[in-house]
């Protein structure tokens, strides 16, 4: 399996990353990336300032400019929302279907089976494609528990991220995701240039666990 030179979990300065659209994408460019997604969260509590639907606007002009500038290089425009402890994702102005890609993703810790309960409630109604840095945040692990979340996570058409920010201390999971069908996708999570597309250990991963990776454009046929 060769490896892939795409990035889909970039975040600029419209959240909490340091780069701007423009940076990242030249960067992006410039390191022959075939594909980048900007993935900023847009948190209700940072109200309509910086949550709202005119930041999402202004973001996405100029996501589009840079499209203009970069006609080879494939930009998604994105977003990265938390899954609730009820399964539910944290709100965003103008919902989710204005995004090319949306990733859910946990941001509080919990144990194996809070975490599970609370994913699989997320995965009966998915409104996100990729699951992001899945325990990050988790104190425990059980495999019964991950195996229950698999099922659903192919059920759903969820694809799992190889996160470069949060390395996966189980990788048994991706092997239990992999032989029930799921694909995976390619994250630096990256919140500065230096880190965008640094990404050559979980290509080696993939190949090495024989991991499906999905192409950045199927992601966009593939949205709920």
């Amino acid at each position: 399996m060769c490896a892939t030179g795409y990035d889909l979990h970039i975040h600029s300065s419209y959240s909490d990353g340091n780069c701007t659209v423009s940076e990242i994408t030249q960067r992006a460019n410039k390191l022959r990336l075939s594909a980048v997604a900007i993935t900023d969260h847009f948190w209700p509590s940072l109200g309509s300032v910086r949550g709202g639907k005119s930041i999402i606007e202004n973001r996405r002009f100029e996501i589009e400019t840079a499209r203009s500038d970069y006609p080879k290089l494939v930009i998604l425009d994105g977003t990265e929302v938390d899954i609730q402890p009820n399964g539910s994702l944290a709100p965003v102005s103008g919902g989710l279907e204005q995004f090319d890609i949306v990733i859910g993703s946990f941001h509080w810790m919990s144990d194996s089976r809070t975490w599970s309960a609370a994913l699989i409630k997320a995965l009966r109604n998915p409104q996100f494609q990729v699951l992001a840095h899945w325990d990050g945040y988790l104190s425990s692990y059980r495999e019964a528990d991950g195996q229950a979340v698999v099922k659903h996570l192919v059920e759903a058409g969820v694809a799992v991220e190889l996160s470069k920010r949060y390395l996966s201390e189980h990788t048994d999971f991706f092997e239990s995701a992999r032989d029930a069908g799921c694909k995976f996708t390619l994250g630096s999570d990256s919140h500065s240039i230096e880190t965008i597309g640094q990404l050559d250990y979980q290509n080696k991963l993939a190949s090495d666990l024989e991991l499906e990776l999905i192409e950045p454009r199927d992601l966009i046929s593939s949205k709920f």
